[in-house]
């Protein structure tokens, strides 16, 4: 009850014009595509050529007009949950224009050559929401690894989840070991954020998905203490724990509430 009570409270705080876009098989795409669009004019511009080769004139038109109007004042906390009403529709849309949506998401995320925490965090959610359920006898699998068997995996995941946090190093650092010490007390891994930053963590998905379902808890628990630990969730660290929740096929647990 308290799990719907939560969702109920975050989908009320979307906006109304942007839930209905989520919920219409006619615009779910150019909605998740106008979240994804920058606004500097000159990687726009790009974008817009991006879509528009693949998708066509009037859907990027139509990404352009929402997020200028729209997802551009959207709070930040609001993204993932906004994505998360429109995945179930997208989901409806034929095979192979679910392929050329997630090529056109790839290419919209990569026009400018750079990454950003949230276009990762979305374009890896679309893989596992939409990816999957094109082929759920791929990946559907119940995992058997335990912890110990992913150290390294795991001390990546930390380390970019604490450099994500408002901090500075050494809270940073203090974030890492509260939850390598939930998971791994007898191992000394030192704080080392990778230098690929958040792309860093491509390495790690699937070994963590092959986790048996304690560990995956495990890790969830552990994640969820490191960024608890100030007694403050950012954006990015939100973003990250709803993105390994959907990767580990796990629950959000109630850290976001607030």
């Amino acid at each position: 009850a308290d799990d719907y009570r939560r969702a109920d409270s975050i989908a009320g705080a979307i906006p109304d014009a942007l839930r209905d876009l989520a919920s219409q098989r006619d615009t779910v795409m150019p909605l998740l595509l106008g979240m994804l669009l920058a606004d500097d004019e000159t990687v726009l511009a790009l974008q817009h050529v991006e879509i528009s080769t693949r998708l066509g004139q009037d859907t990027a038109a139509q990404a352009i007009r929402i997020h200028q109007q729209l997802t551009a004042d959207l709070h930040p906390m609001l993204r993932l949950p906004l994505a998360a009403l429109a995945f179930p529709v997208l989901r409806m849309r034929p095979r192979p224009q679910l392929e050329t949506f997630l090529d056109t998401v790839h290419a919209a995320v990569h026009a400018d050559g750079d990454v950003s925490l949230f276009e990762y965090c979305l374009a890896q959610l679309l893989r596992v929401h939409v990816r999957e359920a094109l082929d759920p006898a791929r990946y559907a699998r119940f995992g058997r690894r335990k912890p110990g068997s992913v150290r390294r995996e795991f001390a990546t995941l930390l380390a970019v989840v604490a450099q994500a946090g408002p901090q500075d190093d050494a809270s940073a650092q203090r974030a890492y070991l509260v939850g390598l010490q939930r998971v791994l007390p007898r191992d000394h891994l030192p704080y080392a954020p990778p230098a690929g930053g958040v792309q860093a963590l491509d390495a790690v998905w699937e070994p963590l998905d092959a986790l048996d379902p304690l560990a995956k808890q495990a890790m969830v628990e552990a994640i969820t203490a490191a960024i608890a630990h100030d007694g403050r969730v950012s954006v990015a660290e939100s973003e990250l724990l709803r993105t390994l929740c959907g990767v580990l096929h796990c629950p959000l647990p109630p850290v976001l509430e607030r």
